[in-house]
């Protein structure tokens, strides 16, 4: 095999790049990983190839090697070692100004990132993997969609698929199979990661754990009767929809939206409109909240947008006391549930957003 760049990078231009598999070709069966890095000048080559879709200022690749011994320090590498024997379909071959190499595979990254990041971070790249947008700098708001045969990278189901195919004790196997159960297909932006995320996920882990959230579907809402009796419907795509039951057992629903858009114009006005539009209720078991960078930048906005979420769909607060409100057991859960809370939002949509 030719250098197989993986990890860090593979991530960066993953993202960065038109699906690279053909959906109609057999996955490559390559598995010989090199025994040693290339030369100082082979990796400076494929470097500068690769750097225009790498995050800027990278200065080295990661790339795998299968023995020790080559492992060997060269400007410009960072040599991981790999001597698990990896299923079918874990590089991709490709090329780059003339330069050809291999690229680990999406679900490939996602196992190798299990070992790098905290889980938070590592949900965020599964996110970001199963998407429907690639990042580009040109393109408004940073991102453009994938569309025609720029297909999503992957998805929750091939990257479980391809985890379950792992020898079992490959180190990263397990954190990355919990990791997967909160990751979601779809994101069209990583904004919408942030927001799912933080919706979703579980109060250990910093979300608020307002419901099941599934992305950009298409949701059927009762829109009343026409002049001959008939019912209507009208159907809306949201950016995340969350689903919860009450605690009457009713199902509600919640369709998010994240509108950049609305970052133009006089920010307490539009925050002023999106407060009056979010009060208004089109169904009783439907609600759909728009979200704009005011109410997503400033941590107070955000968490009465959280609070109205969950009020919308019957929740009580969390987390649950038990007892008096006020003993000490109590308001150390809510201050170390609180200062959770802020960690997640700071680092997927505040000012120390993950970078990908």
């Amino acid at each position: 095999m030719r250098t197989c760049v993986s990890h860090q990078t593979a991530l960066a231009y993953l993202l960065r790049m038109p699906n690279l598999r053909d959906a109609d070709a057999r996955p490559s069966r390559a598995s010989a990983i090199p025994d040693s890095v290339p030369s100082a000048a082979e990796a400076q080559a494929l470097l500068e190839a690769l750097a225009p879709n790498l995050v800027e200022g990278a200065d080295a690749l990661d790339v795998l090697v299968s023995t020790n011994s080559g492992r060997h320090q060269t400007k410009g590498l960072r040599a991981r070692l790999c001597t698990t024997k990896l299923p079918a379909g874990s590089f991709i071959p490709a090329d780059a100004m003339g330069i050809e190499f291999y690229l680990c595979a999406p679900e490939l990254v996602f196992l190798q990132m299990a070992n790098e990041v905290e889980v938070d971070h590592l949900i965020y790249v599964g996110f970001a993997l199963c998407s429907s947008f690639r990042l580009d700098e040109y393109a408004p708001g940073g991102c453009a969609l994938r569309e025609w045969s720029d297909a999503p990278l992957t998805s929750v189901a091939r990257i479980r698929s391809y985890l379950e195919r792992v020898p079992a004790g490959t180190k990263g196997r397990g954190a990355a199979l919990r990791a997967l159960e909160h990751v979601r297909d779809g994101a069209r932006s990583p904004y919408e990661i942030g927001l799912a995320m933080v919706i979703g996920m579980p109060l250990r882990l910093g979300g608020y754990a307002l419901g099941e959230t599934v992305m950009n579907p298409e949701v059927k809402v009762y829109d009343g009767v026409d002049v001959r009796g008939q019912v209507r419907w009208v159907t809306r795509i949201p950016d995340i929809l969350v689903s919860a039951r009450d605690s009457n057992g009713v199902l509600r629903r919640v369709g998010v939206d994240y509108d950049a858009k609305l970052t133009h114009g006089a920010p307490d006005r539009v925050a002023r409109d999106l407060d009056r539009r979010n009060l208004l209720a089109p169904n009783e078991d439907f609600r759909h909240i728009t979200l704009g960078t005011q109410q997503v930048s400033n941590y107070v906005a955000f968490r009465r947008e959280m609070d109205r979420i969950r009020r919308a769909l019957g929740q009580r607060k969390k987390p649950r006391l038990v007892g008096d409100p006020d003993s000490e057991r109590n308001r150390r859960l809510e201050a170390d549930t609180l200062a959770r809370q802020f960690d997640l939002w700071d680092r997927v949509l505040g000012g120390s957003r993950y970078q990908l």
